[in-house]
């Protein structure tokens, strides 16, 4: 269950509501990017306005599935298309937030974490004087679904942590039988 603050509730209920989306990407430098038309300063970080050349894909929460999501951003200048092919961003981390602004001053009230994931396909899309840069994440919990590869055998324990023996008789105890005493055992 989340807590939101009394002004929070409050901007909740206006129409229209004040709020935008943020993009953190963690590249080489980290790209601050929100889906706004203005730079906005948040947290100490500079958010760039996208100025509706950016968008993020539809996000759908599903109990049965984790589904990524795909980042695109058109008419980004062919000068900088060698900067985005130099930059390689699989493996990177990726945060979505929503931010929610008062509808007086505007000042960031509530910057709540909407979805987090890690950066897979690179995608360059050339057009007539500017390109389409466009990236798809795996949601962080993909790592859930995949399989434990671990053996959990005396040989991977020491490659992993050596000197540590903790697996070493695991191979004597395989087809042991072991019989606890019964609670009474312990009453006499």
């Amino acid at each position: 269950m989340r807590t939101l603050s009394i002004a929070t509730q409050a901007a909740l209920l206006r129409v229209p509501l004040p709020m935008t989306v943020l993009v953190e990407m963690d590249l080489t430098t980290t790209l601050y990017l929100n889906m706004s038309p203005l730079n906005l300063v948040i947290g100490g970080n500079t958010y760039l306005g996208t100025k509706k050349l950016g968008k993020v894909e539809a996000l759908r929460d599903t109990p049965a599935e984790i589904q990524g999501v795909r980042f695109e951003m058109s008419g980004v200048p062919v000068t900088q298309i060698a900067l985005a092919r130099s930059e390689r961003v699989q493996g990177k981390a990726v945060r979505i937030k929503v931010c929610i602004f008062d509808p007086d001053t505007y000042q960031p009230l509530d910057v709540r974490l909407r979805w987090a994931g890690l950066l897979d396909v690179f995608a360059i899309e050339d057009g007539p004087g500017s390109a389409t840069l466009t990236v798809t994440a795996e949601h962080a919990a993909i790592d859930l679904l995949r399989p434990v590869m671990s053996l959990y055998s005396d040989a991977e324990q020491r490659r992993l942590h050596p000197g540590d023996p903790s697996l070493q008789f695991m191979s004597d105890q395989v087809e042991m039988r072991i019989v606890w005493p019964s609670a009474s055992f312990a009453r006499r």
